[in-house]
């Protein structure tokens, strides 16, 4: 079985309408620990093949508002054990980054092209500040990637960029998106991976 996991009803509020039998959503609600208990209780009882992680995501220049991106890998920018000796945003025992399965980001390349690819980095807070590397940034991602590394099930994310560091009226600008064309554009990007295996 395919999981589909998304954050916020925002997100799939398309999808729903149009869900295909065999692949399940879940919602996990905002935050890393919404995300990582709501993925670990859910895998608890079913057994899933793939993880899909669908959503919006904030991000640095040069990625602009409506990008889809490809998520290569995920990590945390507001964990830090430095001091102890661990990269920054690695939590002992996992590695620095998450990976993106290899398979699953070549499967959605051959759906989508001319996608865009970045890193995540995952942290509980809006993260509106400007960012040295180029990135995309949520609030979930991260932490269902550790879950996912823990349990052994491959997993991709892909992002819909809904705002930009920076940018004049963010958080207007982002309510705007939030409101209709995230949605839109995230339902779009469901019917073309999943179209094959209704």
């Amino acid at each position: 079985m395919i999981l589909l996991v998304a954050a916020m009803d925002e997100e799939i509020r398309e999808i729903k309408k149009s869900k295909f039998d065999n692949i399940e959503i879940i919602l996990t609600g905002v935050g890393k620990v919404n995300a990582a208990m709501t993925l670990a209780q859910y895998l608890v009882n079913h057994q899933v093949e793939a993880i899909y992680n669908l959503g919006f995501s904030g991000a640095t220049q040069p990625y602009e508002v409506g990008d889809l991106i490809l998520v290569n890998s995920a990590m945390y920018h507001d964990f830090d054990l430095s001091l102890f000796g661990y990269e920054k945003g690695q939590v002992p025992g996992f590695p620095q980054a998450f990976v993106s399965d290899s398979y699953l980001l070549s499967q959605v390349k051959k759906k989508f092209p001319k996608i865009k690819e970045a890193n995540l980095y995952t942290g509980d807070y809006f993260k509106t500040e400007h960012s040295s590397e180029p990135c995309v940034l949520d609030m979930e991602g991260a932490a269902l990637y550790q879950v996912a590394y823990k349990n052994k099930i491959p997993m991709v994310s892909i992002k819909v960029v809904s705002d930009v560091m920076g940018m004049e009226n963010h958080f207007q600008s982002y309510r705007k998106f939030e409101a209709k064309k995230g949605a839109e554009l995230l339902n779009q990007v469901y019917n073309n991976l999943f179209n094959e295996v209704k």
